[in-house]
């Protein structure tokens, strides 16, 4: 491996993260129980361009910068957790291709196993909120999440241009 090759893997893998940052934390409404970003389309491409651990690392790192620069509730280490769990999952879901079966099955493992239990599990150890009310709360909002993520990640792979990008900037 080269060191412009190198330097081009970090200055791609900076400028997505900071879109992660910019995306999930400056540009995205916050409360309680509930936050409506849209960083999840860069760590799609992410997962994409790079493997699964880079992906997961430039999500938590992306989420822990994001807290520290733009804080809009208590700081919790968990949510970080979360973030690499998602950057995971999304990574080793879309490494090698995408497929409408892919961008499900990784929508559903992110949206309902790491966003509404585990988010939830540190949202009832923050705030010490009843778990059915955390769940009538959240669980409509992450079926909403959910279709929206699948149709919004389906229309952005199926693009010819971004696709023919993706393979072609592919950074292993």
């Amino acid at each position: 491996m080269t060191t412009t090759h190198t330097i081009r893997k970090l200055t791609l893998l900076g400028v997505l993260t900071a879109m992660q940052i910019i995306l999930g934390s400056l540009l995205s409404l916050q409360f309680l129980t509930t936050k409506i970003a849209f960083a999840f389309i860069i760590v799609a491409l992410t997962a994409r361009l790079f493997s699964p651990l880079v992906t997961a690392g430039s999500t938590a790192l992306a989420y822990f910068l994001g807290m520290l620069l733009f804080p809009k509730f208590t700081f919790f280490p968990g949510f970080i957790l979360t973030a690499f769990l998602t950057g995971l999952t999304l990574g080793i879901a879309f490494q090698y291709r995408t497929s409408m079966l892919r961008i499900l099955l990784a929508n559903f493992i992110v949206v309902f196993i790491l966003n509404l239990l585990l988010n939830s599990l540190w949202l009832h150890i923050m705030y010490m909120t009843p778990w059915s009310a955390l769940f009538a709360t959240r669980i409509i909002q992450e079926i909403v999440t959910y279709i929206c993520y699948t149709m919004v990640l389906i229309v952005i792979f199926k693009v010819p241009v971004l696709n023919q990008l993706t393979t072609k900037f592919k950074l292993q």
